[in-house]
C-alpha cells in the first residue's frame, strides 16, 4: 500500500484537508506560488493529486485559502496581546510577544504573509497586498484608543505612520531572532516592547 493510499484510509477528510494545508504552507513558502505544483504539496502532505482536488479545486484556491487562514491566525494571535487586560504597557508587551512567537513557531506562515516570493500574477498579487492593507487596517482599529491618547487621531497621517513602524519594526525584530536563536523570547520582547511604549506617549510632542 502508498504512503497516500495509507494516510486516505487511516484519515478523516477534515485531517486530511487540514494536512493539505500545512504542506501547503510549507510548499508555497519554500518554492512560490508559480514554482510550486499541486503535485508538490499532495507528496508533501501524503495525498494523492486527486485526493488533493477532492478538497481543492485548483493550486489558486489553496493558495487563496492559505492566506486567508493563516492571515486570520495571525490577526487572532497579535489581536489578543492589543486588546487584552491590562495596561498599555502590558498590551503593548503581550502584542510584540505574540508576532514574534508567531513568527518563531510559524516561519512559513509568516513568509507567505509577509514577504512571500512574488507569484508572477498580478491578480493574486492584488490580493496579497489586500491582505497586507486589511493587517494594517485591523492592527490600527485595535490601538486606536492609544493611540488617540497619545494624540494621533485614529486615520491620520501619523497614526498610519506609527502603525506601519510598529508592524514592520516588529517584523524586523522576529527576522533578527531567527538568525540570532540563542536570545530568548523574554529578552527580545522586553527590550523591543520597551523601545515601542517609551516612545509612543510622547510622539505628539515635538
Amino acid at each position: 500500500m502508498s504512503t497516500s493510499e495509507a494516510v486516505r484510509r487511516r484519515l478523516s477528510a477534515p485531517a486530511r484537508r487540514e494536512r493539505i494545508e500545512a504542506a501547503a504552507v510549507e510548499v508555497f513558502a519554500a518554492r512560490g506560488y508559480d514554482a510550486a505544483s499541486v503535485g508538490d504539496i499532495a507528496r508533501a502532505a501524503g495525498v494523492s493529486r486527486t485526493v488533493l482536488y477532492d478538497h481543492f479545486r485548483s493550486k489558486r484556491d489553496l493558495y487563496l485559502h492559505v492566506l486567508d487562514t493563516q492571515n486570520a491566525a495571525m490577526l487572532a494571535e497579535v489581536g489578543a496581546g492589543i486588546t487584552g487586560a491590562g495596561a498599555g504597557r502590558d498590551r503593548m508587551r503581550a502584542t510584540v510577544a505574540a508576532y514574534l512567537s508567531f513568527a518563531r513557531q510559524r516561519p512559513s506562515a509568516r513568509r507567505i504573509l509577509v514577504d512571500p516570493i512574488p507569484t508572477g500574477d498580478p491578480e493574486l498579487d492584488r490580493a496579497l497586498r489586500t491582505f497586507r492593507t486589511a493587517r494594517t487596517q485591523a492592527v490600527a482599529t485595535m490601538l486606536g484608543s492609544d493611540l488617540a491618547r497619545s494624540g494621533l487621531p485614529h486615520g491620520s497621517t501619523a497614526a498610519e505612520v506609527v502603525v506601519e513602524l510598529l508592524i514592520t519594526g516588529v517584523d524586523g525584530v522576529a527576522r533578527w531572532w531567527q538568525e540570532h536563536p540563542v536570545a530568548t523570547l523574554d529578552e527580545v520582547t522586553d527590550v523591543a516592547a520597551r523601545l515601542l511604549w517609551n516612545g509612543l506617549p510622547r510622539l505628539a510632542t515635538p
